[in-house]
């Protein structure tokens, strides 16, 4: 059977906190288990195949990140949601 998301590969990690709704959660213990995986791998996972695919992540960190180069205080360009938010 194919599942989304392959065998853990060792790499380097970093811990982080984060609260997510008890109902995910429930689903990601039982995804861990299912591929008897830790829930971080899967979590770097999911995000990994998130951020390859929205295009338009992509291309606001391309040029968020060769814009801060060139902006005076060296801040990452502004994310497109806080442009449509603050143009409401």
């Amino acid at each position: 059977m194919r599942t989304f998301i392959k065998p853990k590969k060792k790499q380097d990690e970093e811990k982080i906190e984060i609260r997510i709704d008890a109902d995910v959660l429930e689903s990601l213990r039982a995804y861990a288990l299912f591929l008897d995986s830790p829930q971080g791998y899967i979590v770097s996972e999911v995000l990994r195949m998130v951020f390859r695919k929205d295009r338009a992540f992509a291309e606001w960190r391309k040029v968020g990140t060769a814009g801060a180069a060139e902006n005076e205080g060296g801040a990452a360009a502004e994310a497109p949601s806080a442009k449509r938010a603050r143009q409401s």
